[in-house]
């Protein structure tokens, strides 16, 4: 009796789970009307292991819909294209947004004092400086989110609201901050806060949880001084028990691949988070100015290989960047280099690989991103409508990997 009752619930699941997949992989995002797009292109290739390793990622993707009890990580690391959030951003949305009950959480923010994504607010009172991957001759205060706040201040404060104008509407329970050690007699504590809290310092990754008794969607974060050391916060990371996809972004203006390389926690605080994929998409400022293409390969294969070994050999996706111009004045002559060492990249070290340039329709795309709107008239950056068409491709890209892996 006992084995028939099994096999009809095995029978069940099977049936729920065939119409759960049929449902779910009608998920593209329409992107018409454009010729110039070379649609085809828009699919993942895969270089030694990482199919396999893919297959690990959709394996828990899969779990994750049939039971409703994972959170997918994805880390996608970049420049200025990422800073603002706005093509990511796309991706985030959608795929929170694919099915209900799937929504996840905000995951990263970074402590930005100027350049604030529109899609979260963080306010500062009083006394707070910055510096980031690239302004910084000292790496050692620097991580993954690429910029990092320090006070002096007794009573400083920041005030995060993880929802500004987002489509997808957060709250968490759960928050990390990262910081530098506290000296004797500082302290950081939630305020103004209506419910209780529990709070545990990770000495391991050197970040204090604030776990919190209900779902609130802004907090204010106060810094306690007695001492005269300077207190330091490498980022915040706002999370759920909740399942769905966690699309964490970190973007500086002016990033490359050296530059993430040089901030000193940036493995540790990659480890901490436990990505199940990382995404890269660097090379504009890598191979901008003449001699840059020379040393590219080297930094880019750095970086994967330490990703790798911070996350146990997850998936690595290597996107390369769309055509932009030399100084507003002609199309970047090292631009068909930066796309030859990407590819090479990801052979060589294993990964994943999405040429988005080819998909915008490679070389004199730039004019015609121009022509339509698309495109800044600095012929480097896109315009919001651009940025969202691009979160539309490389959303496709990635569904139509995970179906194909299923």
């Amino acid at each position: 009796m006992e084995t028939k009752r099994t096999k009809i619930l095995f029978l069940i699941g099977c049936l729920l789970f065939t119409l759960i997949k049929s449902d779910i992989f009608c998920q593209p995002v329409n992107v018409s009307g454009y010729s110039f797009l070379n649609m085809s292109a828009d699919t993942v290739e895969y270089y030694g292991y990482s199919r396999e390793q893919f297959k690990l990622f959709v394996k828990k993707f899969s779990q994750m819909i049939r039971l409703g009890n994972n959170q997918i990580n994805i880390l996608h690391i970049g420049d200025s294209h990422l800073q603002a959030d706005l093509y990511t951003g796309q991706v985030r949305k959608n795929f929170q947004s694919f099915t209900d009950g799937l929504t996840g959480a905000r995951g990263m923010i970074t402590p930005f004092l100027k350049g604030c994504p529109d899609s979260y607010k963080v306010t500062f009172s009083p006394s707070w400086a910055s510096e980031n991957i690239i302004s910084s001759k000292d790496k050692e205060n620097l991580g993954l989110w690429g910029t990092t706040v320090y006070t002096r201040t007794n009573g400083s404060t920041v005030n995060i609201s993880v929802n500004n104008k987002n489509s997808v509407k957060y709250d968490f329970n759960r928050l990390r901050i990262y910081h530098s050690p506290l000296g004797q007699g500082d302290n950081i504590i939630l305020s103004d806060l209506e419910t209780a809290y529990q709070k545990v310092y990770n000495s391991k990754y050197g970040y204090t949880e604030f776990v919190l008794a209900d779902y609130i969607t802004d907090v204010t974060v106060t810094v306690k001084k007695t001492s005269s050391d300077t207190f330091y916060i490498y980022g915040f990371y706002f999370t759920t028990d909740d399942p769905g996809v966690v699309y964490n972004v970190t973007g500086t203006n002016g990033a490359s691949a050296m530059s993430y390389l040089g901030a000193d926690k940036l493995f540790s605080h990659i480890e901490s988070i436990k990505p199940d994929m990382v995404i890269l998409s660097l090379g504009t400022n890598d191979t901008y100015e003449p001699g840059g293409e020379n040393t590219f390969e080297n930094n880019l294969s750095a970086l994967v290989n330490k990703i790798k070994s911070a996350t146990n050999n997850v998936p690595v996706l290597l996107i390369t960047p769309l055509e932009c111009y030399y100084h507003r004045k002609r199309i970047n002559p090292r631009q068909d280099k930066t796309i030859e060492i990407i590819k090479n990249t990801a052979k060589n070290t294993g990964c994943l690989y999405l040429d988005m340039y080819k998909v915008f329709g490679g070389k004199g795309s730039s004019d015609k991103l121009l022509h339509n709107s698309l495109m800044q008239t600095d012929r480097i950056h896109l315009t919001s409508k651009g940025y969202q068409m691009e979160g539309d491709l490389l959303y496709n890209a990635l569904w139509d990997a995970i179906e194909k892996n299923f």
